[in-house]
Parts: structure tokens; C-alpha cells; sequence
């Protein structure tokens, strides 16, 4: 049996063997990090990285709101991105028809006629009546009447539909006629065509009369292509041939010819213009089985027959229609067609603003500008053909349409889509000629905003503009933009322009302009607030923009113009958006301006300020993130009090936050030791006041925190810096702090939404707090030897923590550890401005025997735990213990003393018993207590052989 109690006796060292250390062969380093070589080859790496960038690839927009932002950051829709240099003008296209379909809603009730859809309302078709046929030319006017009837019965005619109803229905319309083309029912696939052609006629809904083209014409493009693939089938068979050019008239047969013509016969008998020009469109690249040569006449004559549309609106559509398909067969052979429809249109260019289409589009409710952008995309498709077309110089191209903007009445649509289409080296060399136009013309434009955004986003991409001085273009901008009547124009204008001057004007001229836009905004009559997304946008150019971002808070109109929105939520996201991208750009070590600190400050307490009890974690986060990064970046240099101050001033402004209090409190400590460490030593010159005053700042400030293992961290951290600066009294107030937190801390924490246990953070922190009771020196005043130790000791036997579990045992084992080296003459390491208790004591007979006492304390609590252990079957755990203090017994215990002896031969044998001897762990300990020649160690090792024998 184990004897109930044993005296800790602690072995006196003279000299620390490093070789006494128990070691053994391991076969992998343990903090080597595990590499996994994967042999493939590369293009098995390449296809795997594809296929993380195809599922990734969806969610790359994390957040849906702001996808306004980011859809207000492209080009507008006017610009077109050139692919490549090639004229693919195919994929283009689809750019295009995406961005077509995204602006151009509605929310108005929609009409769709059709006989191939399920319900509607009956119409009478005018082929339908009875009536007498007398003569030959009535047969044949009833004949022909006859293909503009849809179905047997009556059309129907389905009103009331939403957008995405009348989506829905027009992809029905798309599978219906797949549907009757593949049930050999060609010519209800002819009549569905020619049915969705008409409803391009209808303009009764403007405002989304660009999205029904792309959507229609789809279905014209499905239908044309149908036809095409069966004339391919029928000259060609299964082979086919692998581009459109390759197609041979000479080749194709008769019967695919004869075929051919019927289809295009049937188009010709179409009696309306509208969709007969559709559906010859849609048919058009049919003529390469008849005569290649047919094409060009082809397309000139339809370029011409389109003069016969009366509505501008439409005529602009079915001309981008035509462009778009004669594309696609043409490729770069079609020079001169989209030339042709652009003078076209130019020709009819006033029809735009006949009084009819005012009727019309006011009856609508549309103003004037939101009718003349229904042309934006159309008129912007021929400009982007026709400057693709490599026979023409962008140049003199650009001077001619400037030409006819200048000659010409309402000439703001020619103007605005001239400006976006055109590359911007042409553009930059005409921007003077281009301002001056909007000038002449600036009381009566209503898209002023959109030619002054495209030719600031130009400008914005010179290097060095040489034509004419950047000041003179502000001038003429700021003249003309000053007297805009609407606020959001005048703020989509401000956002390029003010991003070419910052990049090409002097801080002085950005600042004036500022200051002209505060004016502008209080004189408008609307609150800013109506337009803080706007503004948000601006200061992101100017913020990315400007050479020296600093510059910007030296401006005296910058934070008036931050402020200028009232409500919290409007300031917050100011706030939010200029220390973002201030940080983002911001490359210096450290802030030492007042001007920009006192702005920084004043941004930063807005958005502590706006944190409420509904204020998502992320969100608090993120400011926090923000806070930290500008106290980090504030420094006074040598003017310790003011440095001090800017923490203590920050403390009060940013309570709510308990990472930046942390922040905060590191912040001080690297102050602290920075101040003591400083040249002629600064903090000792001033009798140490810095030292003192930051260790009172780290002390009053961590219990606001809310999680008890930060504070246990800011705790320790604060009374090693305290300590470290002699300042023992601060160190020893922290350390209490530290041990009376102990109980308090809870097993579990929430991190990230998930429970973690705290035990492993806890040891690590109570084995750090213990290396440091090593040099922490007793309070002389005092009547307790070593108190903040028996402090701990006593608070260690009242936890709530099981003894069961390693948390508790490993810490006790700490703690004789620590016990066991205080009890020498000469601690293992000093700080060199402070006096530990083996300098203070000498190795005071009286001052040993309490830390043995405390030893021994310790040690007959192992003891009850390792009985707790075997009563529990925790074999394992306690197997462990055993040979833990079994270590400590024969490394760190007195061997000659009987007690330590006995304790020493017991621990092994139950260690023999719980686990077999072959251990490694067991044996390396063996080994070295064979190797080691001391008496102690015989003694010892005889002791075992004979508990051996007698077990």
C-alpha cells in the first residue's frame, strides 16, 4: 500500500545539466508540417482548377444588395467591350442583349396575342368572316389573307400579363415552335414566326419595347436557324460542314435549292411589311444554298424597304436585327451594310421627335429622357458595326457624325451615343468641340448627363492630356454642370469628372470643386440624404483616384461634404466607405497629422456610434476591423502624454467594442515599453510616471470587457509589462485581478456561432502566469511568503474544475514544478531591473520551508487524484500522472530524504501495474535514471529491483 502522506523534500541543484533531460527517437519532426505529393500531370491540374472556377464561380457575389453598387461601378450600358479584334460581333451581341434585358423593365400589364397558347380572350380574324368571293382577284386577295391567319379557330388574345408572365409565354412560344417542327409541322412554326414578328408592331408598353425585341427576335433567330439546319441536312447530310462560308451553291441540290425558294416564297406572300421583313431577316442566311451573291442585294434592299416603318422606335430595332444577322454571315465582307443603316437612321433621325411619338410616349407617362434611352442601345449597336468595319477611319468617321450633331436639331441621342461608342484616344482629341456643343445646347438637352458621364469616363483615361488644358475642361464642365436641374445628374456627372481632376488638377482645384458641389446640394432643395448611394460613389473615385489619399483630409470641403447627409444610417455608410478605401490605399506606417487623425477620429466615432442592439456581429466586426486599424496607425513619435491621451480619448469614444479595447490595451503596453526603452530613457527620466500610468490604463480598462479568457490573457500580459518596467505594485493588482477571474471562466465560449471548450486556452495562460511567478518578488510589507503563489494555490482548491480532468492535474503538476525552483539559491532566469525572492531571500531556512510545505500540499493532492483515477477505470490518465510525478519525484526531489524515496519506488510500481513496462516513454526514463551516477539514483534503482522481487 502507498503510505497516506510524504514530506516533499526539493533537490538543491548546484548546476543545470542540460543532458539530464529525459530524450528519445522520434521518427517525424512534430511541428513539420504534412506535404502531400499528388504526381499528375498538367493538364490534369489545369482541368481540376477549371472545375473550381466553374463551381466557384457562382459565388463570387457574397452579398445581393450590393450588386447595385457593383452594377453602378461598370461601364454603362453604352459601352461595348470589344472582345477581340476579330469582328465578333455573335458573342457581343450577347453582352449586349444580357445588359438590354436587365435595364429595360417594366411594371405595367403587358398583351401578347396568340392562337398556339392556352386561354386569352376570342378575337375575330379579319380571314375569318364570311363572305362572298365574285372574282379572280378577290380568290387571290383571300388566298393571301389567308397566311396571316394563325390557326383554324379565332386568335386569342391574353391580357393583363406581368414581365415575367409575358416572359414565361414567350418561351412557351420558343418550345412550341421546336415542338411543331419536329411533329413535321412546318408551316404552324412559319405561322407562330410571323405571329411574333407582329408583336413588335405594339408599342403600347415603350419602356419595355427593348427587352420584347431581344426576346422576340430569339425566337426568329430559333425559327431561322430550324429552316437552315434542315436545308443543310438535305444538301449535305449527317456530315455537314463545319462553317457557313464553306457552303457551295454549285453543290447543294436541286431539291434543297427548290426547298429553299418555297420557304422564301412563303415569306414573300406575307402581306403586313413588319413581319415580312422579320421573317426574311430571319430566313436571310438561307440564300448561301441559292447564291451567295444574293445576300448583299438582299440586305440593301431590306435596308431600304425599312424606310417603309412608320415608328422610329421600331424601324431603329429591326435595323439593329438586320445588322445583327447579316453579322453573322458576313462577318468582315459586310462593310458597308452597317454603314448603310446608320445613315439610314440619320435620315430619319427627326422622326425620333415628330410630334406623334410626343403623343405617344407622354400619354405613357415617359419623359423625354427615358424615351430617347429606348434608342440608346439600338443606335449604339450600328455605331459599334460600323466603327468594327476596318475600312473606315475612326477619325474621320468621328468628325463626320460630330459634323451632322452640329448641323442638326435635337441632336443629344446622335451626340450621346456618338461619345460612348467611340474609343477614348479619338474621343479626348474632340472633347473640347464635344463640350462645347452641350454648352451651346445645355438648356434644352435632357441627356446631358448621359454625354458628360461617357466623355468624363474618356477623360478619366488619359495619361497626359496635352490637347488642352485639364483646367479649361473643368471650367467648361463645372459651368455646364452647375446648372443642371436635377441632383442625381448632376451627381452622375460629378463622379467622372471629379476622378479626371484629382488625377490631372492640383489639390487646391479638387477642393473648389468640392466646395461648388456642397453649394450645389443645399441649393437643390432635396435632402442629401435622397442621395447618399450616389455620393458613396463619388468618394470611392476620388478616394481610388487621387495620388496622395491624405490630400483629401486637408481639404477644408471634404468632411463637410461627408457630412452633408443627416440621418444615421446615410453618415454610417459615408463613414464605413472612406475608411475602407483610405485604409485600402493608405501605404505609411503610422498617421501623424492632426488634421487627418481628427478626421479618422471623427469617421470612426460614427460608426461606433451607430451600433445598436440590432446591429449584425458581422457588421460590428467589420468597424471594429476598421477602428483598430486607424489606432494602430496613429503616432505622436516621442510625445508620450499626447500618445497616451489619443488612448485614453479613444477608450471613452469606442466602448462598445471589445476588440478594439483590446487593441487599445496592447496599444499601451507596447507604449509602456516603448517609453521605458526610449533614447536617455524617457520613462526613468520621468520618474517612471509613463510606466505607471499606462499600467493603471491596462488595469482599469480590461474588466469592461465581456469574454473572461481575453481578460485572463490582458491580464498576465499587463502584469509581465508592468513587471518588466519594475512597476511591481501594477504587476501585482493584474495578477490578483487574474487569479480571482480564474473561477469565474466558464468550459465552453462561443466563437464563430459554434461552442468551443476553454481548457486548452486556460493552461496555456496559467503555465505562462506561473514561468512568470518565478520572478515576480514577495511584497516585503507582507506577512505571507510568496502570497500571489498561495493565492493562486488556495483558488486552485476551491475550482469548480473536476479532478479528474487533465486541466486540474497538469496545472498542480505546474505548480510543483514552480515550487520546486523557487526553493533554489539561484532562479533559471532574472530581469535584470527586478530583485526576485531567491536575491531577496537568500534561501531563507524559513522562506524553503513554506514552498516545501506548499510542495507537499501539492503533491498529496496529486496523489488523491491518481486514487480518484484508478476508482474512476480512467486507467490511461492515470498511468500518465504516475509517471509524471514520478519524473518530477526523482528529478526535482531530494532522493536521501526516505519519504521522497519511498514515494519515488511507489509511483513506478503502479505505473507497472497499469500499463506494460515496454512503454517508451517509461523505458526512456529508465534508461536515464541507469545512466545517471549519483547515489540518489542507485539508491533508487536498488529500491526498485527489490520492490520487484517482493511484488
Amino acid at each position: 500500500m502507498m503510505p497516506v502522506y510524504y514530506q516533499w523534500s526539493s533537490l538543491k541543484k548546484q548546476n543545470c545539466n542540460k543532458q539530464d533531460y529525459p530524450r528519445f527517437e522520434v521518427s517525424s519532426h512534430p511541428l513539420k508540417s504534412n506535404v502531400a505529393i499528388v504526381n499528375d500531370n498538367a493538364t490534369a491540374r489545369k482541368s481540376l482548377m477549371d472545375s473550381l472556377s466553374k463551381w466557384s464561380s457562382a459565388f463570387e457575389e457574397v452579398d445581393p444588395l450590393l450588386r447595385f453598387e457593383q452594377m453602378n461601378m461598370e461601364d454603362d450600358l453604352s459601352h461595348i467591350e470589344v472582345i477581340d479584334k476579330v469582328s465578333n460581333y455573335s458573342k457581343t451581341w450577347n453582352l449586349k442583349r444580357s445588359a438590354i434585358l436587365s435595364k429595360y423593365t417594366t411594371g405595367e400589364k403587358l398583351t401578347i396575342i396568340s392562337s398556339f397558347l392556352p386561354g386569352g380572350e376570342k378575337i375575330s380574324s379579319f380571314s375569318a368572316l364570311i363572305r362572298q368571293v365574285s372574282n379572280l382577284n378577290e380568290k387571290v386577295k383571300h388566298r393571301l389573307e389567308q397566311l396571316d391567319d394563325f390557326d383554324e379557330g379565332s386568335v386569342r388574345k391574353t391580357m393583363g400579363l406581368s414581365q415575367q408572365e409575358f416572359v414565361v409565354k414567350i418561351n412557351m412560344l420558343n418550345d412550341e415552335i421546336k415542338k411543331a417542327w419536329d411533329s413535321e409541322q412546318r408551316v404552324k412554326a412559319f405561322k407562330i414566326g410571323i405571329q411574333c414578328s407582329k408583336l413588335l408592331s405594339d408599342v403600347t408598353v415603350m419602356q419595355f419595347y427593348p427587352s420584347k425585341f431581344v426576346l422576340i427576335t430569339d425566337i426568329l433567330d430559333t425559327f431561322g436557324n430550324l429552316v437552315f439546319d434542315r436545308l443543310k441536312l438535305k444538301s449535305y447530310g449527317t456530315a455537314g460542314v463545319n462553317n457557313i462560308q464553306d457552303i457551295d451553291p454549285a453543290q447543294v441540290p436541286e431539291s434543297a435549292k427548290e426547298t429553299c425558294q418555297n420557304w422564301l416564297f412563303k415569306m414573300a406572300s406575307i402581306r403586313e411589311l413588319l413581319p415580312r421583313l422579320y421573317m426574311e431577316m430571319s430566313l436571310l442566311k438561307c440564300y448561301l444554298f441559292i447564291s451567295k451573291e444574293e445576300i448583299k442585294p438582299a440586305v440593301a434592299r431590306l435596308t431600304k424597304m425599312i424606310r417603309g416603318i412608320g415608328n422610329p422606335l421600331v424601324a431603329a430595332y429591326l435595323r439593329v436585327y438586320l445588322c445583327n444577322v447579316a453579322s453573322k454571315i458576313l462577318g468582315q465582307d459586310s462593310e458597308d451594310i452597317y454603314y448603310n443603316n446608320l445613315k439610314e437612321f440619320l435620315d430619319d433621325y427627326q422622326q425620333i421627335f415628330h410630334q406623334m411619338m410626343r403623343k405617344k410616349y407622354e400619354a405613357q407617362l415617359l419623359t423625354m429622357d427615358k424615351y430617347l434611352n429606348l434608342y440608346v442601345p439600338a443606335v449604339d449597336w450600328l455605331m459599334y458595326c460600323t466603327l468594327n468595319d476596318s475600312s473606315k477611319c475612326k477619325q474621320t468617321l468621328l468628325e463626320e457624325l460630330l459634323a451632322q450633331c452640329e448641323q442638326i436639331e435635337n441632336n443629344e441621342l446622335l451626340l450621346c451615343c456618338v461619345v460612348s461608342a467611340f474609343d477614348s484616344s479619338n474621343i479626348i482629341k474632340k472633347s473640347s468641340c464635344i463640350l462645347e456643343m452641350v454648352e451651346n445646347d445645355v438648356d434644352r438637352m435632357v441627356l446631358i448627363n448621359e454625354v458628360l458621364s461617357s466623355l468624363g469616363e474618356h477623360l478619366c483615361t488619359a495619361d497626359n492630356y496635352r490637347h488642352q488644358s485639364a483646367e479649361t475642361l473643368i471650367q467648361t464642365f463645372w459651368k455646364i454642370a452647375s446648372s443642371m436641374q436635377s441632383a442625381l445628374h448632376f451627381l452622375q456627372v460629378l463622379e467622372p469628372w471629379l476622378q479626371f481632376a484629382c488625377t490631372h488638377l492640383s489639390t487646391q482645384h479638387v477642393n473648389i470643386i468640392l466646395r461648388g458641389t456642397i453649394r450645389y446640394m443645399v441649393k437643390c432643395g432635396r435632402p442629401a440624404d435622397d442621395f447618399s448611394g450616389n455620393f458613396q460613389f463619388v468618394l470611392k473615385r476620388m478616394l481610388k483616384s487621387i495620388p496622395d489619399v491624405e490630400e483629401l483630409f486637408l481639404m477644408d470641403a471634404f468632411m463637410p461634404l461627408v457630412e452633408l447627409v443627416q440621418t444615421s444610417n446615410a453618415r454610417t455608410m459615408m463613414a464605413k466607405t472612406v475608411l475602407s478605401m483610405f485604409f485600402s490605399r493608405y501605404d505609411s506606417n503610422c498617421i501623424e497629422d492632426h488634421i487627418i487623425i481628427s478626421s479618422l477620429m471623427r469617421l470612426c466615432t460614427i460608426l461606433h456610434d451607430s451600433i445598436n442592439a440590432v446591429t449584425v456581429e458581422d457588421e460590428s466586426k467589420l468597424y471594429a476591423d476598421l477602428i483598430n486599424k486607424f489606432i494602430q496607425a496613429v503616432s505622436y513619435q516621442d510625445d508620450f502624454e499626447q500618445q497616451l491621451n489619443f488612448y485614453v480619448e479613444s477608450r471613452s469614444a469606442f466602448i462598445k467594442l471589445d476588440a478594439v479595447l483590446v487593441t487599445l490595451v496592447h496599444a499601451v503596453n507596447a507604449l509602456s515599453l516603448r517609453g521605458a526603452g526610449g533614447a536617455g530613457g524617457a520613462g526613468a527620466a520621468s520618474g517612471g510616471w509613463l510606466q505607471r500610468a499606462c499600467a493603471a490604463y491596462c488595469f482599469v480598462t480590461v474588466p469592461s470587457l465581456h469574454c473572461a479568457i481575453t481578460k485572463l490573457h490582458l491580464y498576465l500580459l499587463s502584469g509581465q509589462v508592468a513587471l518588466l518596467n519594475n512597476c511591481i505594485g501594477q504587476a501585482e493588482a493584474n495578477f490578483k485581478a487574474l487569479i480571482g477571474l480564474i473561477p469565474d471562466i466558464p468550459d465552453y465560449i462561443l466563437e464563430d456561432g459554434q461552442k468551443k471548450p476553454t481548457h486548452t486556452k486556460v493552461a496555456g495562460i496559467l503555465s505562462d502566469f506561473l514561468s512568470t511567478m518565478l520572478i515576480l518578488p514577495d511584497n516585503l510589507d507582507s506577512n505571507c511568503k510568496a502570497y500571489i503563489l498561495s493565492g493562486l494555490i488556495k483558488t486552485i482548491e476551491r475550482i469548480h474544475w473536476k479532478k479528474t480532468e487533465p486541466l486540474y492535474y497538469s496545472t498542480l503538476l505546474r505548480i510543483l514544478d514552480l515550487l520546486c525552483e523557487m526553493t533554489q539559491e539561484k532562479y533559471a532566469y532574472h530581469l535584470d531591473s527586478v530583485l526576485s525572492n531567491d536575491v531577496l531571500y537568500g534561501s531563507e531556512t524559513e522562506f524553503v520551508e513554506i514552498i516545501e510545505n506548499y510542495a507537499t500540499n501539492i503533491c498529496q493532492e496529486l496523489l488523491v487524484v491518481l486514487k480518484m483515477l484508478g476508482d474512476v477505470k480512467e486507467t490511461k490518465k492515470q498511468y500518465n500522472l504516475a509517471l509524471e510525478l514520478f519524473w518530477r519525484v526523482i528529478r526535482r526531489g531530494d532522493l536521501l530524504q526516505g519519504p521522497m524515496l519511498s514515494l519515488a519506488a511507489n509511483l513506478w510500481m503502479l505505473s507497472q501495474k497499469l500499463q506494460d513496462s515496454n512503454n517508451k516513454l517509461a523505458k526512456t526514463m529508465l534508461l536515464a535514471l541507469q545512466n545517471d551516477s549519483k547515489p540518489a539514483s542507485r539508491r533508487l534503482l536498488q529500491k526498485l529491483e527489490e520492490s520487484s522481487k517482493a511484488s
